[in-house]
Formats: C-alpha cells, structure tokens, sequence
C-alpha cells in the first residue's frame, strides 16, 4: 500500500474509493492493521506538532440574473421543493442501504484516531471498535462504539448519535468520552458541551465537568474529580487499588501481549500508579517487581510472558 494513500486517508481528502480501498487492506490482516495503526502513529505524530487545525470548505454561490421572468422563478421554487422533499425522503429510507459503512477494530498496545467524513475527531482505545458511514446524510450523524472512546463532536443542527452495547449518547457539539463494552457499564465523561445518554427506558442529561455511569438499570452522576482514568489517551495506562491478576489484564490490553500467571505467584496484593505505553511492558514489570515477589520470562516467538515466584536464593 502507498504511503501517501495512508495519508490521503488519515486527512479525509481521499476518495471514495480510495478510502474503500485502503479500508479493505487494513481489514484484511492482523499484520496490515498494525501497519496502518504504525502510519496512523506517524502522521498523528507530524500534525500534533500543530496546534492549530484548519479545515477547508467550497463555497459556491449562485447569480440569478434580473431578466429572468419572475413565473420561471415560481416554477423553479415549486420543482426544487418537490425535489428537496423526494430526496429527504429517499435518503430516510435508504440511506443506510446506500452508504458504504466502515469498521475498524484497534489492536491490543495500540491507540488509533481517526476523523469523520463531517469532521468529528475520535480516539480510540485499544480493543476499540468503530462502525461509522462512509458519510452522513439524512437527518443525524450516526456511529457504533464498543470499548473506549474519545470524541470531539463537531456543532451542526444535526444531531450527533454514538450507539454502544450499553446505551446511546446524543449530542449537537461537544467533548466527551465513553466507554461501553458487553461486560463493562456504560459511562460518559462530559468534557465540555451538553450530552444526553439513554439506557432502555432511561435517560439523563449530562453537565460538563460531571460523570454518569448506568448500573443496575440506573444512571448515577458524580462530579469529575480527575480524568486518570482517561489517561489512554495520552498513552498512559492509570490504575488504582488494583490487583495484580487485574493489573497484568491490563497490561495485555495495553501493550499487545499475552501474560500467563503461575498459580503459585501472590495475586491478592493491590496497587496504584500509572505507566507510559511507550516505554514497554518489559519497563512496567521491572517497577512491578519493586512491591511485588515475582519473576517472568518472555516469549518474544509467541508474545507471551510467564509470571512464576521469585526464586529463592
């Protein structure tokens, strides 16, 4: 795969059948999805350097000249209108039978944004995944999220639906994150803007600076005393009061390998800190290894690391 079609891609000016194109390629494999996160990684990595982000639209405008009868203009504001409302009602119906969709699932040790056809930003978590259209037409923006989500919803007076296996976020313009998988609770976290979050036959509107979680067929708000938890984004994998057999579950998910504890390893005792992913699992387990008793090997030909006791000397 070209380079530069990566990053047609990853600036939303590629066509559509480019963006076909190189949607199927990164879909086709596990070794073509890490390379297209690797390119993702390096493009974020030279439009970061920015802090300012332009986007770019056509303006047309349209002249009618002063001779044109005035019975002509009554004709063309009937037939227009005629036509306005036949397409509204095409694309209602069909749209979604039209409309290429895209997924992309976000590998294990990786992060992945991307931007949406109506300039919506989303970050993505490893183990994320996205279902998204190739663009958005009718009368809402619609998107699928499991996982761990980041967005930065641009303002239309359309609104904004992010559907995910616990609930629905609707939105017009905002800033939040989400998070939502079969066997985690669905809970936002509202940076800035005005969310609606909906669960069966529930439903609440979110405030910035607030965090709501639905659990036991209930939303419960909470003020946001810190965004750690939400540090994934930066690349920064927080944990708190966890134990170590949750705390190497993590690690799978942040650093893409797979951990096998043995039985005899102590797994009862708890801790708090964070790690940098970019530093390597091999970094976070030396730290580790300062508080709790273990030892662990690594094999690099199966990406798997075995956790056994210390051995005594």
């Amino acid at each position: 795969m070209d380079d530069s079609l990566f990053y047609k891609y990853f600036s939303n000016t590629a066509t559509e059948a480019e963006r076909v194109a190189v949607h199927k390629w990164a879909t086709s494999s596990a070794d073509h999805m890490r390379m297209f996160c690797r390119e993702h990684n390096i493009y974020n990595a030279i439009i970061l350097s920015s802090t300012r982000h332009s986007a770019h639209a056509e303006c047309t405008s349209y002249h009618f000249r002063y001779h044109y009868r005035r019975q002509l203009l009554r004709i063309a504001c009937v037939v227009l209108l005629l036509l306005t409302a036949g397409l509204g009602t095409f694309y209602g119906l069909f749209a979604n039978r039209i409309v290429p969709v895209y997924s992309m699932t976000v590998p294990a040790g990786n992060s992945n944004n991307l931007l949406l056809p109506d300039g919506t930003k989303v970050w993505l978590n490893a183990g994320a995944t996205i279902k998204y259209p190739a663009s958005f037409i009718g009368l809402k923006r619609t998107i699928d999220i499991e996982g761990e989500a980041y967005l930065e919803v641009t303002s239309q007076r359309r609104p904004f639906i992010v559907r995910t296996p616990g609930g629905q976020v609707r939105v017009m313009g905002t800033k939040f994150y989400v998070t939502s998988t079969p066997t985690e609770n669905f809970m936002v976290s509202l940076i800035e803007g005005s969310v609606k979050l909906e669960a069966g036959d529930k439903s609440v509107t979110l405030k910035p600076g607030y965090r709501a979680q639905f659990a036991q067929g209930e939303f419960k708000q909470s003020v946001i005393r810190s965004f750690e938890t939400e540090l994934w984004k930066d690349g920064i994998y927080y944990f708190e009061d966890t134990s170590f057999r949750d705390l190497m579950a993590g690690f799978e998910k942040c650093f893409g390998v797979n951990i096998d504890i043995d039985n005899s390893v102590e797994t009862a005792q708890h801790y708090t800190g964070k790690f940098y992913r970019y530093n390597g699992v091999q970094h976070a387990l030396k730290v580790l290894q300062y508080d709790f008793d273990f030892d662990y090997s690594w094999d690099k030909d199966r990406n798997t690391i075995l956790i056994t006791s210390k051995r005594k000397s």
